[in-house]
């Protein structure tokens, strides 16, 4: 009984020590595990780290970019030399070049930003202001660009004689947000197209007076010769001596005429008769 008592006991302290043996190992493997997990979490952290660290460099380079084209587009809108403006649908400024606000309007900038043009009485009229908003509204409506002309007084004191593009600004579903002007000086352009007009009208007037004069002058010639031929002729008391004078002064007063007329050196026009328009040779002949 006793031997048999030993040997239960040696195979109880057997297992036990096997068990101990199997959960040391259990033990060494979950703590090799356990390091293997934090190296590789760190080794996670590490990565985020770099990518977080990526990511803000990143950001700070494509924020560092968009500045830099910010501040290109500026100086690009600024160094143009036409005006050049940006309004939302309402019809408020919410962006201007230099040549807008300060050669234009002799504004700044932030004095337009926020307000529209009727809100500016001070330097747009309100009849400008009003055709302004017109045309906005227009292009607006057809969805494409849109040009009209408009005369605006600017900061230097002179009026000058604008052609202004318009053209819709859009976003990713096509809703109209506001429109982009640029507006074109055609005071000279304009001026330069009068004169010739003017120069054509007067060549025209030019040419018609020296063929009038041409076809007129032996006519009178002969008229005034045949009335002192027949004034010649008749007696002082004759009835015939008054009208032969009232011919005689109408033959001078067309070689009057005829004289105005070779003399024309520019164009005058003024009302006849509806809406017919001749010639005003007093004020052309000068």
């Amino acid at each position: 009984m006793i031997q048999i008592a030993i040997l239960v006991s040696g195979l109880l302290l057997l297992i036990m020590a096997v068990a101990l043996f199997l959960a040391a190992l259990k033990i060494r493997n979950l703590s090799r595990e356990n390091r293997r997990l934090q190296h590789s979490l760190a080794r996670a952290g590490k990565m985020i780290a770099s990518l977080e660290g990526r990511r803000k460099l990143s950001d700070q380079s494509r924020n560092k970019r968009l500045r830099s084209y910010l501040r290109l587009m500026d100086t690009l809108v600024n160094t143009i030399p036409n005006p050049i403006y940006y309004k939302d649908a309402d019809g408020v400024f919410q962006g201007c070049n230099r040549a807008f606000a300060s050669d234009l309007l002799g504004l700044k900038r932030d004095r337009i930003i926020g307000r529209r043009a009727q809100q500016l009485g001070g330097v747009i009229p309100p009849a400008a202001a009003a055709l302004w908003r017109k045309h906005e509204l227009k292009m607006m409506e057809m969805e494409a660009r849109h040009q009209f002309e408009m005369e605006l007084a600017c900061a230097d004191g002179g009026c000058r004689e604008f052609l202004v593009t318009m053209a819709p600004v859009k976003d990713s579903r096509g809703q109209v947000l506001g429109s982009v002007g640029v507006m074109l000086d055609l005071t000279e352009k304009n001026r330069a197209a009068r004169e010739r007009i003017q120069k054509e009208k007067l060549q025209g007037v030019l040419e018609t007076a020296g063929a009038v004069c041409h076809e007129l002058n032996q006519p009178l010639q002969a008229l005034s010769g045949y009335a002192e031929l027949a004034q010649s002729g008749i007696s002082a008391s004759d009835d015939y001596t008054t009208l032969v004078e009232k011919i005689r002064d109408q033959v001078e007063r067309m070689a009057r005429i005829t004289r105005k007329l070779h003399n024309i050196t520019r164009y005058a026009a003024k009302d006849y008769v509806g809406d017919l328009r001749i010639i005003d040779i007093d004020k052309a002949s000068g």
